[in-house]
């Protein structure tokens, strides 16, 4: 039950990383190549799948030998299953940091572009422009705020109404959710794992104690008989 459990579970993580990578990886890096942003994006993703697919693959590769050796292995899966819980933690959640901080960094250099080719008439933002089919920082009112005519590059064919700060936000919003969900799922995997261990652990102990219990009574059992035999002869 929990081997099908896990099997599920990591079924899911890979069905939402191939969701992420072909929706929305993929098309981002074709229009931000060169951007941070997307550096880091990708990093925190591929970090995130890698690691938590080798511990499952290890765990579940462990559990096996313990299982078909039946030593106790297992006592020290355990401890070392708490401190992969910790790294995995405390490690993606630096990716994830990485990756905000360089949302905020991108943000911040499209409002500078903006306002450079609004008030000096810099030559950059067109060509943020046609790269990632956006017009203006918040759209066409953009333009008009500065009292400025809709250029017509904003035009594919007709009049494009997201901003790029908006095509960035919407990109961005869902995957950082998106690591969120697969942070905690790769937690949640860990922990049954953990468990997992720790109910393995629990039956070995278990039935330790019951071959000692019957050992104890056979013991018991047989010095009684000795008795009887010496007493009645």
């Amino acid at each position: 039950m929990v081997e099908g459990m896990i099997k599920k579970l990591t079924a899911i993580l890979f069905g939402l990383v191939l969701a992420v990578l072909f929706r929305v990886i993929i098309p981002f890096t074709l229009r931000l190549k060169s951007a941070e942003i997307t550096i880091n994006v990708l990093n925190c993703f591929n970090f995130l799948t890698s690691t938590v697919s080798i511990i499952l693959c290890l765990n579940l590769v462990s559990l096996y030998l313990a299982n078909l050796r039946d030593d106790w292995l297992v006592l020290g899966l355990i401890p070392l299953q708490i401190l992969v819980l910790h790294w995995t933690y405390f490690a993606i959640s630096k990716q994830l940091e990485a990756m905000n901080m360089s949302y905020s960094t991108f943000v911040d250099s499209l409002n500078l572009k903006w306002l450079a080719y609004s008030n000096f008439n810099k030559t950059d933002w067109p060509s943020v422009e046609n790269a990632v089919l956006c017009c203006g920082l918040e759209g066409p009112r953009s333009y008009m705020d500065y009292l400025q005519g809709v250029p017509t590059h904003c035009y594919h064919p007709d009049l494009i109404t997201q901003g790029c700060s908006d095509f960035v936000k919407n990109i961005f919003m869902p995957m950082q959710q998106i690591s969120k969900l697969l942070l905690r799922l790769a937690i949640f995997v860990e922990l049954v794992i953990l468990l997992t261990l720790a109910a393995t652990l629990l039956k070995k102990c278990i039935s330790l104690i019951g071959e000692r219990k019957h050992k104890r009574i056979i013991t018991q059992g047989l010095a009684v008989l000795i008795d009887l035999f010496k007493n009645t002869f």
